[in-house]
This record gives structure tokens, sequence and C-alpha cells, in this order.
């Protein structure tokens, strides 16, 4: 299937997913969380982080530490909370996203966990690879500057002009292959593209870290890097997104359904007289 078809389903089933009411506030809230829980689980576990996924509930949700958990991965988990909170943030409004707020996402994201707080959200000086392509560097350091000031100017007007699940897949590629950060580039570039996911209305996604899906994201990171090939990563991004949109499609389905459920059986209950004689004598 070509990308621009691929694209026409997503956009299909964003459309679909706007008819349906909203979850109750309760409901929504649990939802958010889950979600939020997977991000950072699974966003940490590409990195190399060790916590679990039910590890990394216990300690957003109820706020316990884990026992013989190294402190760095639960720092991480705490710092990749914070950021994914400042992220929606930005995402709500509809302000151009600048250097700035991209330094802040990944000072927050690393801040418990580089060797001086100063570190944080400071472009690297250094030449890096990824692990076991030393003959492949990054970006070179004294480019990064006017690269990052080139994908924020690429931002302003690609927001307007690509489709919303490619623009987010290009932004997240681009600045992977900047590696501006001596460290959380990975997890910077993750927030980013869900920030842009999410302006747009669809779904936060979480790309998984079981081996053989975090070996098909490096896989086409590298091809969009190495190759200047972005569509099998764009490809990779849809796939994620389409997932994600039928599953809260299914969500809101249950949703309406269970509502309907519960107003019919209302209606037919014999306490139905009871209740309009409450209201009656209020």
């Amino acid at each position: 299937m070509r990308i621009e078809e691929i694209l026409h389903e997503l956009t299909k089933l964003h459309d679909e997913m706007q008819q349906y009411r909203p979850l109750d506030a309760t409901q929504a809230k649990m939802l958010h969380q889950q979600i939020k829980v997977d991000h950072v689980w699974s966003s940490n576990a590409i990195e190399g982080n060790s916590l679990s996924q039910a590890e990394t509930e216990s300690i957003l949700d109820a706020g316990l530490t884990i026992h013989g958990a190294p402190v760095k991965d639960i720092l991480e988990t705490l710092d990749l909370s914070e950021a994914y909170d400042f992220v929606e943030k930005l995402a709500i409004g509809n302000a151009p996203i600048s250097e700035r707020d991209i330094r802040d996402i990944n000072r927050i994201v690393t801040l418990q966990t580089v060797r001086q707080r100063s570190e944080a959200g400071q472009f690297r000086t250094l030449l890096v690879w990824p692990s076991g392509a030393k003959d492949r560097p990054y970006l070179e350091p004294f480019d990064i500057k006017p690269a990052m000031e080139a994908l924020v100017e690429w931002m302003t007007t690609a927001e307007k002009d690509l489709h919303p699940v490619v623009y987010a897949a290009q932004l997240h590629a681009k600045f992977v292959a900047i590696h501006p950060f001596l460290d959380g580039n990975g997890r910077t570039a993750r927030l980013l593209m869900n920030m842009a996911l999410t302006r747009h209305g669809y779904p936060v996604i979480n790309i998984q870290p079981d081996p053989a899906a975090r070996t098909a994201y490096m896989e086409a990171l590298e091809i969009s890097r190495s190759k200047h090939d972005l569509e099998p990563f764009e490809r990779l991004v849809a796939t994620y997104v389409k997932k994600a949109l039928q599953d809260h499609i299914a969500i809101l389905k249950l949703h309406e359904q269970n509502v309907a459920d519960a107003k019919t059986a209302a209606d037919q209950s014999p306490l139905q007289d009871f209740f309009k004689r409450l209201k009656e004598d209020e």
C-alpha cells in the first residue's frame, strides 16, 4: 500500500474517532494515566532502563520505590514523567515550538541523571555515534546549533504542509539525526513526536521495547539517517498510529454501548417509579 493510501486510512480513522462522545472524566483520567505509564516505561526501556511496566506504574501511581532497583532507573522514570506532563502543556497551545522548548524537554528528561545539572539541555561538544557504528557518527558538534535552528524553522512550515503523522515521524527522525544532546535524545525525540500527533488530535503512540519492535524502530531510523529515506520510518510510525486509533475507537464504541445499555436498563427497571416519586418529592 502506498504511503498516501495509508495516510488516507489514518485520516478516516481519525475522523471516525471524533464522532464518538468522549469518555466521562473518571475513565478519561484513568486511560490518560495508563497511556502515560506505558510511554514512560517503553521509552525508558528502549534506552536500557530495567524497570518493568508494573514497577513503573507503582512508582508513578503509588509513589512506591522498588527494592533493589537501580537509583538511576527510578530517577529516569520520575524525570520522564515530568517531561511528559510538560510536553502535554506545550501540545495544548498553538505557539510554535522553539529551540528553548526543546532544550527544556531534554533538561527535564535528564535532570537527575546527568553528571552535572548544567549539562541537562546543553548541546554536546563531542562527537557521538550509534552503538556499534563508530564509522557513522551523528552530526558534528559545530554543526548542531545551525542544524537546530534549521529544524525549528522547518517545523513552522512542515506542520502546516505535511500530514500530521508524516510531520510527527519526520520531526522525530530529523531530531535524532542531529542528536544534539549527550543524553536523552531518544526520549526527547519520542516526546516531540507525540506532541506533534496530539496537537492534531491523534493519540499518543508508544514504541514498544521488545527486541523485534526495538530492532525495527532502530533500523528504520538508521535508514532515514544514512540513506535519507524517511518513508520506512513514516510507515513504522503510521502502523503505531493506526493501532492506537483503532484501540481508542474500540474503547469509545464500548463506552457508547455501555451508556446506552445502562439507560435502557434504567428505563425498564421496576425502580423507575420509585426514582420518579423521589424526584417529585424534592
